[in-house]
């Protein structure tokens, strides 16, 4: 159970399910163990929050536990998305911890009309990846076939050749422009109002702050990139992921650390300021 997580279902506010799955990883896998792993590390923060002057232990949230259907993506998109639609028919805030990225169309298929950001290293736009239309690097494309909103990528430092000649590619901003820019607050928000739906790729971040990915870049974001975009963002969150995140490789738990700190300013930034 995700520490804090002390709420029965009915009254909460904040429900995490946990998505053991990464069947169609084609690098380093092992993010199926994410889930898990998460849960562990949340106990090794203090509840308190210093910087939003609030504390977990006073928020609603409830631990759902993982799905079960994991031996193929459509039993596992089946479930999810079931899951998740009635988390959001019940007007509560799904947190998914995953896994790969491929869990993330079943997710946001339970919404309707959102805008839909994804932090991402990969663009993910192409159609297929390795005979497999729903697949970790489809992601964007799946999605941005969904009648929502609108769909935009940041952090993106890798895409193939096909992905780059494409002309219906969604509007992303490279890691480069981002942190190159003393404005990237304002373009990464510029444009998106009413209700979004969050997705974090853990190998957004530079390899030095998230080592344990399934396919790592370097010159990634920064931590405090996510920590100031999500405070913008909190009162118009709806639903988040956080995945990509693979154990096995991840040597003395540091990005499992920051994957669950992320959680951490979900809950913070919306019921607090960040101030400090």
């Amino acid at each position: 159970m995700f520490a804090g997580a002390n709420c029965e279902y009915h009254s909460a506010d904040y429900v995490i399910i946990g998505v053991p799955f990464d069947l169609t990883s084609s690098f380093r896998a092992g993010a199926a163990m994410a889930p898990d792993v998460i849960r562990q590390m949340s106990y090794g923060f203090e509840p308190y929050m210093m910087e939003y002057d609030v504390s977990i232990s006073d928020m609603k949230i409830h631990d759902l536990g993982d799905i079960s259907s994991c031996g193929s993506v459509e039993d596992m998109g089946e479930e999810l998305n079931n899951t998740v639609k009635k988390v959001v028919d019940d007007d509560k805030f799904p947190i998914v911890i995953g896994g790969e990225h491929s869990i993330s169309p079943y997710i946001i298929s339970a919404f309707e009309d959102v805008f839909v950001l994804i932090l991402d290293a990969h663009l993910d736009f192409r159609d297929s990846y390795e005979g497999m239309k729903n697949s970790h690097a489809t992601v964007t494309r799946r999605i941005s076939e969904m009648d929502h909103k609108g769909v935009k990528v940041y952090g993106v430092r890798s895409m193939s050749e096909y992905e780059s000649n494409l002309l219906n590619k969604p509007l992303f901003l490279s890691s480069y422009e981002i942190l190159g820019s003393d404005d990237y607050l304002d373009r990464m928000t510029n444009d998106i109002d009413g209700d979004v739906y969050l997705s974090v790729d853990m190998d957004v971040f530079d390899p030095c702050y998230a080592p344990g990915v399934g396919n790592p870049e370097p010159y990634g974001l920064t931590p405090l990139h996510y920590k100031k975009l999500i405070s913008m963002l909190s009162s118009n969150l709806v639903g988040m992921d956080v995945v990509e995140l693979s154990p096995r490789y991840d040597h003395g738990g540091i990005t499992a650390n920051l994957a669950t700190k992320l959680i951490y300013d979900l809950f913070g930034s919306r019921a607090g300021e960040f101030t400090r």
